[in-house]
């Protein structure tokens, strides 16, 4: 399994955040409209073993990465004004420079990223279907993010060769990401190659690049994680004559942290029984990387 780094360019709002799971079902997608129904299945049978052929990270800011869970304080004896401002700035960044865990980065300085998106709502009409006219009076709003930078990152864990990562993630983003891709929202284009990327340590302490579960009869120790609640939404064909809801799920956030044994260079697995199609599945998976033992 290789670490690859992929570099993407943003080129309009988005509706659906960036994350690793939402990804990792455009790449499915992908791989159905360019490959067929037989692709899919080899593709969705090799992701149910214990070693996915491709795992997919959320996207951070270029030469960016999530802020780990941090450790545990313990309380000051003396807090002046000067520490205190200091603890809630340290709160509110939410990345770090991956040049901490990771070789070949960029050295600079971290910079103390604060906000990564801007939300504006937008107000559109309800339209009738049936007549096909906008109802009176009938308006909602929808909130669109707009990027403070262009360039993001996301991190593939593969057993593939780099042309194919490259591939699988052009099919992915092709035609627009997430919700209202066909009105022009979710235009990323995939920048130059996959780059093979090296850890900077080796230990049994790793934080996690995106969303995922944990298995059963999972051997991992010491797990810190925010959680959030998932309740996606079929897409592609699927969507004009299924029931477009999946069943809520709970997954662990990218920035967990854990402890492991024996050395892994993904957590999770692919989720099944989702819908009541039972064709339908979703990323339950995500890269993970070594940190230092001390998880700071």
């Amino acid at each position: 399994m290789e670490l690859y780094k992929v570099t993407l360019e943003l080129e309009s709002s988005l509706i659906t955040p960036l994350k690793g799971d939402t990804i990792w079902g455009h790449v499915v997608w992908g791989i159905a409209n360019h490959e067929g129904e037989e692709a899919v299945n080899k593709f969705l049978s090799d992701c149910k073993t214990s070693e996915s052929p491709f795992v997919v990270s959320s996207a951070f800011p270029h030469n960016m990465l999530c802020k780990p869970m941090p450790p545990v304080q313990k309380r000051q004896k003396e807090m002046t004004p000067a520490k205190y401002a200091e603890i809630k700035k340290n709160k509110k960044s939410i990345y770090i420079n991956s040049s901490l865990y990771l070789e070949q980065q960029n050295e600079k300085e971290n910079e103390k990223i604060t906000k990564v998106f801007e939300s504006v709502e937008v107000t559109h009409n309800t339209m009738n279907r049936f007549s096909n006219t906008v109802n009176d009076g009938g308006l909602f709003a929808v909130s669109e993010q707009w990027a403070t930078v262009k360039l993001f990152d996301i991190y593939i864990v593969s057993s593939y060769e780099k042309n194919r990562v490259k591939q699988l993630l052009d099919w992915a983003f092709e035609n627009g990401f997430g919700a209202d891709a066909s009105v022009g929202k979710g235009k990323i284009t995939v920048v130059g190659e996959p780059e093979s990327i090296k850890t900077k340590c080796k230990s049994n302490s790793y934080m996690a690049l995106g969303p995922f579960v944990l298995p059963e009869n999972s051997e991992i120790t010491d797990l810190k994680a925010d959680i959030f609640v998932r309740t996606g939404k079929i897409g592609g064909a699927f969507a004009s004559f299924l029931q477009p809801w999946k069943k809520t799920v709970v997954l662990f956030n990218e920035g967990a942290i854990f402890s492991s044994d024996k050395p892994i260079s993904f957590i999770g697995k692919m989720l099944t029984d989702i819908h009541s199609d039972s064709r339908i599945c979703q990323s339950g998976f995500a890269p993970v990387i070594p940190i230092s033992d001390s998880m700071e």
